[in-house]
């Protein structure tokens, strides 16, 4: 009994204070170093969520197997991986030859109303374009969805399982994350603090234990918050923050989380779509044509 009450209300919390001890630590290095010790952060936390969801999982039919690891998880994190490195490179080419610069509006910004621009203005963002992904029925609507589903064809959530997406999906949450930050001219400790924020929340919204954030889910999404996003049912399938449940309360998609996880997560007709562990069929199917029909027409997972 103690440690099903740590995992529902108290781990959660004492994970958000450990990142917050990392954050200070980092923001007392030198500009120079700042982020020199993320890898070792971000491994131990997706090491310690990793362990606890395979030691107590919420769901056991949600847990990551062997296949699923070496057939889907493990491919789309190199995939991944590269596309972030290709683009690093590529945006540190355009700076060095001065075809893009640092914006100045907002240079002067203090550290933690910088925070709070760059988390709500990039979630805002993705907002925009995750529900748009989602919801619409046009044309780029149908097309945003089928680069986004690959994220949601599995039938489980869990930590690794956050990797799972489309490299084009990849690259726009990355132009989103970084360009608007820099183009407003933030600080780099703004922006490094908002990105840490941001990862976490990541891996935590993708966890699969019962951890139950409470009066946390009107500020951060938590995990019982997203996993009803990844609802097979349309009618749960809301939530459409990647940190923060503000807009989602601003704009009428939110849905709270209750006691009953959802019944079945993916998608409601996995039928129409590649199995999640077909890499070569995920990736081509963006860039092949459809028929706007049933749930490809873009209604999957609607709200």
């Amino acid at each position: 009994m103690p440690m099903t009450s740590l995992l529902r209300h108290g781990l959660y919390p004492l994970l958000l204070l450990v990142t917050l001890a990392y954050l200070t630590f980092e923001l007392h290095q030198p500009t120079t170093q700042l982020g020199r010790h993320y890898p070792v952060y971000l491994g131990a936390m997706a090491l310690v969520l990793a362990v606890t969801e395979a030691r107590w999982p919420l769901r056991q039919a949600w847990r990551m197997t062997a296949v699923t690891f070496w057939r889907r998880d493990l491919p789309f994190l190199v995939l991944g991986g590269m596309t972030l490195g290709l683009l690093q490179a590529l945006a540190l080419q355009l700076v060095t030859a001065g075809h893009i610069s640092r914006g100045t509006w907002l240079a002067s910004l203090p550290l933690v109303p910088g925070v709070l621009v760059v988390v709500l203005l990039t979630d805002l963002l993705w907002y925009t374009l995750h529900r748009y992904s989602h919801a619409a029925r046009g044309p780029l609507g149908r097309w945003l969805w089928r680069v986004h589903s690959a994220h949601h064809l599995p039938g489980q959530v869990y930590v690794l399982m956050h990797a799972v997406a489309h490299p084009i999906n990849t690259a726009m949450v990355r132009v989103l994350l970084t360009v608007p930050s820099f183009l407003l001219g933030l600080s780099l400790e703004a922006v490094f603090t908002a990105t840490v924020i941001t990862a976490f929340q990541g891996l935590v919204s993708h966890w699969n234990v019962d951890s139950r954030t409470g009066w946390i889910d009107p500020v951060l999404v938590g995990t019982a918050l997203h996993r009803l996003h990844h609802s097979a049912d349309p009618r749960e399938a809301g939530n459409y923050g990647a940190t923060t449940s503000l807009w989602d309360r601003c704009f009428g998609s939110y849905i709270a989380p209750s006691d009953r996880p959802p019944a079945r997560l993916g998608v409601s007709a996995p039928e129409d779509y590649p199995a999640d562990t077909d890499l070569m069929a995920l990736l081509r199917w963006p860039l092949v044509r459809h028929r706007p029909t049933g749930t490809q027409a873009g209604a999957e997972n609607r709200p």
